[in-house]
């Protein structure tokens, strides 16, 4: 089901692969119909029923690049997770394309790409709720995990003024496995901390 900024609400099929919709959502009002393109910045919401009968809401935020530190203008579809006294928390299902050029000896070139499901953990704080910044990324189908190390190296930038959250999680020893199965526990952390 999918909510328009103008009140229409069109009951049908998704047509993408969820983790396809970082610019639009192709929908269909039967099951073989033809697709039609809702761009994200025209949803106000789009609920999904999963394989086994559940329904998961997915709202259009705008996500913070903390590079270019500015918030980018298309907002992508992401489903609320977590709500703390002052943080917020999402994931958003993102992908991650694998491009990788080689050169034979008889200076033939040949380029394999594929791309990997990821889920990106997004948070925002009540004191900027307009910075989404992502937290957490899980990729299981990636071949070559980051390590806890790794981890943590990049807790400083995301959580860059909130140094307490990687505090805290070397001082109760969460692994990278725990975290992976539930990214909230670094959000319940940080709202605990902003008590």
């Amino acid at each position: 089901m999918l909510t328009l900024n103008d009140g229409t609400v069109i009951n049908g099929y998704l047509r993408s692969d969820i983790h396809f919709m970082q610019e639009r959502v192709l929908l269909s009002e039967t099951e073989d119909g033809k697709e039609v393109k809702y761009k994200n910045e025209t949803i106000v919401s789009l609920v999904v029923k999963t394989d086994d009968g559940k329904d998961v809401k997915f709202e259009p935020i705008k996500l913070y690049w903390n590079e270019g530190k500015k918030i980018l203008k298309t907002p992508v579809l992401a489903i609320p997770n977590f709500q703390g006294k002052h943080v917020k928390g999402y994931m958003y299902p993102a992908y991650y394309d694998h491009t990788s050029t080689s050169i034979s000896f008889s200076g033939i070139m040949s380029m394999t790409s594929y791309n990997t499901e990821e889920w990106w953990a997004i948070y925002n704080v009540d004191t900027d709720s307009t910075r989404n910044r992502h937290y957490w990324v899980h990729a299981p189908t990636l071949k070559k995990q980051k390590t806890l190390k790794t981890c943590l190296k990049d807790m400083d930038t995301d959580f860059k003024e909130y140094p307490q959250v990687r505090e805290t999680v070397e001082k109760q020893g969460l692994t990278k496995e725990q975290i992976d199965k539930d990214p909230t526990i670094l959000l319940e952390i940080l709202d605990k901390s902003l008590q």
